[in-house]
């Protein structure tokens, strides 16, 4: 697996490479002779189409999207579930829209055999930071605002992914996710998503996952600090009802439980163009969580 210190400074000096050649093109004309090494090209603005990466041995895709922005942006990763794909994902959850709108580069990882092994560090793991890295060396990312989030059994990998990386992802989003246990409580502000209804992946829980609500409380707690079964309400409309909960010095943990809502990504059309929470978008509110945090 990739040392998390080599892959923060490796994007880094991408970043810092890329900066010091874009300043030295704004002073104005030079002598060709004159000119540094050039950085390697960016990505241009939309979709990049299926970009090939072999790691470990085995070649892995992903999808690109970069907005029509200049500067270090941040980036999303945003991971796909069990049986589905990085286009489908793209389409379901809106993300490159937003993208546009709102300044982020968004990256769609796809899993082998659409399943993503999370229950312990291996290939996926490393295949997903080596997609960070090289997206570093494509575009202009700013390594203080990654982001993770997935759907299913692609929160799972998230989930994963954030336990053993909290000092390379500013926060983590989880949609329609079950998780085998709490790992660095109060370290990595996280945003949960979950229908009462969803019977894939049930909110009360599932041996040997936790119920979603005992996950969201453990994953704010730090000693001394006592925190209520139910959280602060942030928001409330409808089937909708936004928790948080925080401790002194620790990062937020914020919970959307959607009653009746089913094993979806909330605001997803479905073919009858009818959603679950149909009025309540997880993508725009999970981005404007992420935005919130830096590392």
């Amino acid at each position: 697996m990739p040392n998390i210190s080599v892959l923060m400074r490796m994007i880094a000096l991408v970043f810092a490479s890329v900066m010091f050649t874009l300043a030295e093109a704004s002073a104005g004309p030079v002598a060709d002779e004159l000119q540094p090494p050039s950085a390697p090209p960016e990505t241009a603005a939309g979709d990049a189409g299926a970009i090939s990466l072999t790691v470990g041995g085995t070649t892995r895709s992903y999808l690109l999207h970069v907005p029509p922005l200049g500067g270090a942006l941040p980036l999303v990763v945003s991971i796909h579930g069990r049986g589905s794909n990085a286009e489908r994902h793209q389409n379901v959850s809106g993300l490159s829209r937003l993208a546009d709108s709102e300044g982020f580069i968004v990256a769609y990882p796809d899993a082998l055999d659409a399943t993503w092994r999370f229950a312990e560090p291996g290939p996926d793991e490393d295949f997903i930071l080596a997609m960070i890295a090289d997206i570093a060396a494509r575009t202009a990312t700013d390594p203080s605002r990654i982001y993770v989030d997935g759907i299913s059994n692609g929160a799972q990998m998230s989930w994963r992914l954030a336990c053993d990386h909290p000092d390379l992802f500013a926060a983590v989003g989880l949609v329609s996710g079950s998780y085998l246990a709490v790992c660095n409580a109060g370290r990595v502000p996280v945003i949960l998503f979950h229908g009462t209804s969803d019977k894939v992946l049930p909110y009360a829980g599932r041996a040997p996952f936790m119920p979603v609500r005992d996950f969201a409380i453990g994953s704010a707690a730090q000693p001394g600090c006592d925190l209520a079964p139910e959280g602060e309400i942030i928001a409330k409309a409808g089937a909708v009802t936004g928790e948080r909960w925080v401790c002194s010095g620790g990062a937020p943990v914020v919970l959307y439980t959607i009653e009746g809502g089913r094993h979806a990504w909330p605001g997803q059309r479905r073919g009858s163009g009818v959603a679950d929470a149909a009025d309540f978008e997880a993508s725009r509110t999970m981005w404007e969580f992420f935005r919130e945090f830096s590392r």
